[in-house]
Parts: structure tokens; C-alpha cells; sequence
């Protein structure tokens, strides 16, 4: 019976959604977001900003199934491991199309636009200040990411969720100077040295961290030379009686079991439904 389901999803075909934002700044997230993207999807993204200004978009966070789950920008198809990618739209409107095949699905995507008046320049923030956040999930950025970081500061964010929720903490992108510039994160609402979680520097992702109760601080200092993109961060809040300690949330990976027991025959499904279908990769025209 499942081969015989199987072998008809090529002919499933779901509704296109689309989604319209306006205003000076927004953050576009994928679909369930953090969890992951549906099977199937296809949605449209219009970004409209007065007439006299031009649009950015920085990707604080993208991951999709390389080459068969991808978004289009004007000339760009992107697809797979994209975070930090950045970009100007030289118009006061943006379409964002993201498709996803039939089978294995991932994160997806954080994407901040701006307006940015016309003849100017747009310029990240290198506010290096200490802040507070309290939503259940967020991106963490080094100041200007994904441009480089200042030389010589110190600052932090401390995040706080419900009381009997903990917090995990991903890395999605990571470069500092090796040994000193320096990424601390605390396992409190404070810089506690007795309560370090890690201290990371250099090219290495950091393993994902987990806190033992609902708060969580990450310091990040520089010194006066030599200086890199920084890193872009994923917290998330969950319940820790229903998830492992040091896990992301197991719920946030869609219909596991069913992808694990039927993998190779819906790869194989995927190759032959798509054996004529070329995906370019970042940068394509």
C-alpha cells in the first residue's frame, strides 16, 4: 500500500501561498519556522517600499535540501547552505518565490529586508550595546553581520523565556580571530564565570548549546586588529521534560520516522520525477 501511495505523490499538487510585507524593516521567515518547511511548498514573498528607495535583504539564516528545495531573487537561485548571503534590490518592490520538492525538508530561512533611500548606501547596524530578548525563538547576529565586526568592543544579549522553559542555542554561521575575539556563553542571565557553557573562537561552528534553566547570556568582545563576519545565531525555547538536553527540539523535524523507513525509495522517486530539472546555484544567472 505505501508504494502504491508513493508512487502517485509526483501528481499531488498544493495550493500557492503568498505573503505581502511593507514597512522600513522585516524579517521573512519559512514557513513553521524554526521547525521545519512543509513537503510540496510554494510561496511568493512581495516586498513593497515607497517609491524613492530600494530594497536589501540579508539572510541571517538559510538551510534547504541542496538543489531541490530553493528560493529565486532576480538573477539568483539559492539553495542549500546560503546564510549570510546578502543583497540589493535596485527597486521599490521584491518578489521572493520558494519552492520545496516531495520529500526531505529543513529550517528554512530568516531574511531581513530594509528600505534604503535611493543614492545612498546600506549600512548594518554596529550597535554594540547589551539587550534583552524574551520571544520563544530568535536570530542572534555579531554586530554588522554579515559584514564585518568592529575591532575593539564588548557586548552581549541576555535571553530570557517562561519560566520552566530551557534554551538552545545554534550556530549557524561562525568567524572570529582565532583566540581573540571571543564568543562566551553563559549558562545565567549574567557573566557568571562559574557557569560558562562555552568559550569559541576561529572558523569552527560551536557544537549546539543548552541551558539548565530559562536564561541564557552570549558576550562577544574584540580586540583592536584584524576582524571577521561574526556569527548569526538560533535560539529556541522549548520544554525541557519533552526534549533531550543539548538536542535541538526533536519536534521541530517533520515526520522523521516516515522519511527514515521510506528514504531510498523517495530518493529514488525524487531522481526519476526530476531527471530534466536543472536547479542553478547561488549566483546564476
Amino acid at each position: 500500500m505505501k508504494l502504491f501511495v508513493f508512487l502517485f505523490l509526483p501528481f499531488l499538487c498544493y495550493a500557492q501561498q503568498h505573503s505581502s510585507y511593507d514597512g522600513t524593516t522585516g524579517v521573512i521567515y519559512s514557513p513553521n519556522y524554526p521547525g521545519d518547511y512543509p513537503n510540496s511548498a510554494d510561496y511568493i514573498y512581495t516586498i513593497t517600499v515607497p517609491t524613492g528607495n530600494f530594497i536589501h535583504l540579508t539572510f541571517f539564516d538559510f538551510l534547504t535540501e541542496d538543489s531541490y528545495d530553493y528560493m529565486t531573487v532576480e538573477n539568483y537561485t539559492l539553495s542549500g547552505d546560503q546564510t549570510g548571503f546578502a543583497i540589493d534590490i535596485q527597486a521599490s518592490q521584491a518578489t521572493l518565490t520558494f519552492k520545496s520538492d516531495l520529500t526531505t525538508t529543513y529550517r528554512g530561512f530568516a531574511i531581513q529586508y530594509d528600505q534604503v533611500p535611493v543614492g545612498s548606501v546600506f549600512m548594518p547596524s554596529d550597535q554594540c550595546s547589551n539587550w534583552s530578548l524574551t520571544s520563544t525563538y530568535g536570530i542572534v547576529t555579531s554586530p554588522n553581520y554579515p559584514e564585518n565586526y568592529p575591532d575593539n568592543m564588548s557586548c552581549g544579549v541576555t535571553i530570557e523565556v517562561e519560566n520552566g522553559h530551557l534554551i538552545s542555542l545554534q550556530f549557524l554561521a561562525f568567524q572570529t580571530e582565532d583566540s581573540y575575539d571571543i564568543v562566551t556563553v553563559y549558562d545565567a542571565d549574567n557573566n557568571d564565570d562559574s557557569k560558562v557553557l562555552g568559550t569559541f573562537s576561529g572558523k569552527a561552528v560551536p557544537q549546539t548549546l543548552t541551558s539548565t534553566g530559562n536564561t541564557m547570556r552570549i558576550q562577544f568582545s574584540s580586540d583592536l586588529v584584524k576582524n571577521f563576519s561574526g556569527f548569526s545565531a538560533l535560539y529556541t525555547s522549548f520544554v525541557s521534560n519533552d526534549f533531550k538536553r543539548g538536542v535541538l527540539p526533536q519536534t521541530y523535524t517533520t515526520d522523521s520516522i516516515l522519511k527514515r523507513e521510506n528514504q531510498k525509495l523517495l530518493d529514488w522517486l525524487k531522481k526519476k520525477a526530476g531527471s530534466n530539472t536543472v536547479i542553478n546555484t547561488i549566483g546564476s544567472n
